[in-house]
């Protein structure tokens, strides 16, 4: 996966919308915070082998590594790459992952609904902040999650650099903007 690690790729469903995390199991909305990492050495415990998509200390050092948590104890429920290409005036979303414990489609059900969704919204939040309108690209892992990014939230398909390359515009950045909500910490 070392090659997927360093060109980048993203796998993950959006499967509700919801302005922050909710229990699946009690339908609990559990409200959540951002924070970057700061420290490589952190994303050790973050690996393919325990169901985190790739080794994250594996990412290229350009690429900045976000974590979503849950407020009351800032336990991470996904991370996601983002890099700011000035070239592209635009987000590159390198790479974003749900913890294991929130993937049904790899491990058959999830505890939480919405990170994928938040994930997006980070990028785009990143976007913002470099002055780039929103603009984020990425590539998917497959064009069924082309597909899925294209019907769920606006993407356009660009097929310039992979086959499953994809761009959401400033309109379909500001949208996940509106929808999701959680703290920077």
């Amino acid at each position: 996966m070392k090659n997927g690690v360093i060109a980048g790729g993203v796998g993950i469903w959006l499967d509700e919308i919801v302005p922050c995390l909710k229990d699946t199991e009690t339908g609990e909305i559990k409200e959540t915070v951002v924070f970057k990492i700061e420290s490589r050495s952190f994303l050790k415990k973050f690996k393919e082998k325990d169901g985190w998509g790739i080794d994250w200390t594996e990412i290229p050092s350009d690429v900045e590594v976000y974590a979503l948590a849950l407020k009351e104890n800032n336990e991470i429920q996904g991370l996601v790459g983002v890099k700011n290409d000035t070239n592209a005036q635009a987000a590159y979303l390198h790479w974003a992952c749900t913890a294991p414990q929130n993937n049904k489609h790899m491990f058959g059900k999830q505890k939480f609904s919405g990170v994928g969704g938040h994930l997006f919204a980070i990028a785009a939040d990143r976007s913002m902040l470099w002055g780039h309108k929103g603009y984020i690209y990425g590539f998917a892992l497959n064009k069924e999650l082309l597909n899925h990014y294209i019907e769920v939230i606006g993407a356009s398909f660009l097929g310039a650099l992979h086959p499953y390359h994809f761009m959401l515009d400033k309109g379909a950045a500001q949208k996940l903007l509106e929808v999701y909500t959680y703290e920077w910490n």
